[in-house]
């Protein structure tokens, strides 16, 4: 039951919510179990925020509860380590930023907060985002959860990986030159 919630679309998961079938703790539950079977192998993740994320999803369950729940409430939603989140390392895969901490939120990202998203993770990517592979000297290869001996694409390769491997309902990516088209078509 838990892996059939971890490949819930958005949709699906805040219609459940809103019929109570299930609640926004469960689908993170199954989420974060995934992500502990498939992250050793595949490698989306950069970090993780699941104690937290827990936290925000309990209080989702109560919005839903309450009839205050907003647009994406309660859904985890992987974040490409590409926009900002103030307190959270952003390390856009250089060695040069290992220890960056951002001081502000993006404006794509703090929307997705403000209508209730849960970000539970930051995704892998290449250095600067500036490979079709997902690959940095920081965090190593990102591989495709289908075939573990085939890159993922890049850049947005920890999002597409998170998306297909059931560690993340919905994730953040960007493109200028392929960086979800590519992962997409792999």
């Amino acid at each position: 039951m838990s892996e059939d919630l971890a490949y819930l679309s958005a949709t699906e998961a805040i219609a459940k919510f809103r019929s109570r079938e299930i609640s926004p703790v469960e689908l993170l539950d199954a989420v974060v179990e995934r992500a502990e079977v498939v992250e050793p192998k595949i490698n989306a993740f950069m970090e993780t925020y699941f104690g937290e994320a827990r936290e925000q999803a309990e209080a989702a369950g109560d919005a839903y509860l309450g009839g205050t729940a907003r647009p994406l409430e309660g859904i985890p939603i992987a974040i490409k380590d590409e926009p900002q989140i103030a307190g959270r390392r952003l390390t856009q895969g250089s060695l040069l930023m290992e220890n960056h901490v951002a001081t502000s939120t993006e404006p794509i990202t703090q929307r997705i907060l403000d209508a209730g998203g849960i970000a539970h993770a930051h995704t892998t990517t290449p250095e600067f985002s500036m490979a079709i592979v997902t690959w940095s000297y920081l965090h190593g290869i990102t591989y495709s959860p289908w075939n573990l001996t085939m890159t993922c694409g890049g850049s947005s390769g920890g999002s597409g990986a998170s998306l297909a491997a059931g560690s993340s309902t919905l994730a953040i990516g960007s493109d200028i030159g392929g960086s979800i088209r590519i992962p997409a078509a792999m």
